[in-house]
């Protein structure tokens, strides 16, 4: 009995094995193109439903989409609502992939399979040299071993649990189904992966080692357990992050509490449905549907819900503190592209939020000694984020896209270290800076990167202005109606206030182009007007 009970301990751990190493290879094998879904498909609510459902069925992970998901909102590539319904459909596809264990198992010998789909899974992994052929060496590594797994796991429960009377929670009642769903909760979170234990309840209940009443609670359970991922993965994340993984755990515990209500006329429904088409109540198969339909049954008790909901939620998590990063989140380093869309967003907050602060320095006369360290950190936490991307595995592209942030968010630092260098000139002159106060309000009031074109004209005239300025001075000088040393420091206010303006500006129009990369062909416009206005200031002769 040991040795099985350890089989089956074994059995567990290649299945948790395999289901990694099945999500991980998909995600690689499908490439962006399969996350570009989410982003283009979501338009409606039924098109975030199918969406979900087909991503889940894909990597075979809702946890993994969930994640996706949540960088998706970070990013604001998807809304609230719209990131909902994937959420919904992540659920719902979840469930389907209970029918895969249920057809496999019942229709297999499931080692026989495995062992063939190894060999080539690892020629693919170990001889391929494209990174997608790989990811689909890996993916099948995962399958084998969910199989293999598969496989010992019903042998084990065929010797071990023969003797062990489980019908013994069904005379419990209530009681005893509200245990079977703790029990499936509490295993969902140690095992951090739902698909494992809904293969697990199937095998047990395909090898009647478990009543299938019984196995409905536990997968109830499992459904609600799922939403432990995102709990945790949200403890220390975005309000955004925070509200959708809100949404997913009133979804499913929802669908949960609905499923136990209706637990015993869904059981005896399905088994006559069956008995109708099918002639035939294979155990395995209702449980897979019973777990398909209560989703389903979620889905569209949501649907109505939903608006309502996000409104609520709108309400909730906010921050007044200007320090909260808005966008970014762990989860978002999971996709590096989106972690970069995240960073250029962060990016344009802190240059917009170091240009309200020179706007009040100017019209207040002073710095705010708490706002430049408030300002620094967020800098800081963008140096972190930065470093915590760099560790993971980036295309050619997205390395370059990288250096792109690190090199403007060290110009930003610069922006924000010549700030307390311009402030001494208030001291002289409260009217220092009011040549630049116009062009600060523009930089602060641009929605970026939309309106790219008016901080263009804004820097334009700034400098158009600035060069005027700097002839006035040196005619005042030549004339002798400004002395040489008020004259020198006018033009070293000038200096300073234009290298300033410059690494800003230079900084808020590259994280601008990397913004407006998302969408098709904006990039390269960006560059172009970055690079004329570049031009003209050199051709002005103000460095």
């Amino acid at each position: 009995m040991w040795s099985d009970l350890f089989m089956g301990l074994g059995a567990v751990g290649l299945m948790l094995l395999g289901i990694d190493w099945m999500t991980n290879g998909l995600k690689t094998a499908a490439g962006p193109s399969f996350m570009q879904l989410l982003q283009r498909w979501t338009g409606r609510p039924w098109q975030g439903v199918f969406i979900g459902g087909l991503s889940t069925l894909a990597v075979q992970s809702s946890t993994a989409i969930t994640v996706t998901t949540i960088g998706f909102v970070n990013a604001n590539i998807l809304s609230l609502s719209a990131a909902a319904f994937v959420i919904y459909g992540s659920n719902l596809g979840s469930s389907l992939s209970a029918w895969v264990v249920a057809w496999l198992g019942g229709n297999f010998k499931l080692d026989n399979m495995a062992l063939p789909i190894l060999g080539i899974a690892v020629m693919l992994k170990l001889f391929s040299k494209q990174s997608r052929r790989k990811g689909m060496g890996e993916a099948l590594t995962g399958f084998a071993l969910l199989f293999l797994g598969l496989g010992y796991l019903k042998t084990s429960f065929d010797a071990t649990f023969i003797n062990i009377d489980f019908s013994t929670l069904t005379s419990l009642g209530v009681w005893g189904i509200l245990l079977s769903t703790l029990a499936g909760i509490l295993l969902t979170v140690v095992m951090q992966a739902s698909l494992a234990v809904v293969a697990l309840v199937i095998t047990a209940v395909s090898t009647g080692a478990v009543p299938l009443e019984i196995g409905a609670a536990v997968v109830i359970g499992s459904n609600i357990g799922t939403t432990s991922t995102a709990l945790l993965a949200t403890m220390a994340a975005t309000a955004k992050a925070k509200r959708l993984a809100s949404l997913h755990v009133l979804f499913n515990l929802l669908t949960g509490i609905v499923a136990l209500l209706l637990l015993k006329p869904l059981l005896w429904g399905i088994q006559e449905i069956g008995l109708l088409l099918f002639n035939d109540t294979q155990p395995q198969f209702i449980l897979a549907l019973f777990h398909t339909l209560f989703n389903l049954l979620g889905v569209f008790l949501m649907y109505p819900l939903t608006p309502a909901l996000i409104r609520w939620l709108d309400s909730k998590f906010r921050t007044a503190s200007h320090l909260a990063s808005f966008s970014l989140d762990s989860s978002s380093l999971a996709i590096p592209s989106l972690a970069i869309r995240a960073m250029s967003m962060e990016g344009l907050r802190t240059g917009q939020l170091i240009a309200r602060q020179a706007l009040s320095m100017a019209e207040k006369s002073g710095l705010d000694q708490q706002l430049q360290e408030d300002t620094q950190q967020l800098l800081q936490n963008l140096h972190q984020y930065t470093a915590k991307l760099a560790q993971q595995s980036l295309s050619a592209e997205e390395a370059e896209r990288l250096n792109v942030l690190v090199q403007n968010q060290l110009r930003l630092s610069m922006a924000l270290q010549l700030l307390p260098a311009l402030s001494k000139h208030l001291g002289r002159d409260d009217q220092a800076f009011v040549l630049e106060i116009p062009y600060w309000q523009t930089v602060i009031n641009t929605k970026l990167p939309e309106e790219t074109a008016n901080m263009h004209h804004a820097y334009k005239e700034l400098v158009q202005q600035r060069q005027l300025k700097k002839q006035h001075i040196l005619e005042q000088v030549l004339h002798a109606s400004l002395a040489n040393d008020s004259g020198g420091d006018n033009l070293l206010r000038l200096a300073e206030a234009r290298r300033f303006n410059q690494q800003l500006t230079k900084a808020i129009l590259a994280f601008s182009s990397l913004q407006s990369n998302y969408d098709h062909g904006q990039q390269q416009e960006h560059e172009l007007s970055e690079e004329e206005l570049l031009e003209e200031n050199l051709g002005t002769g103000t460095q």
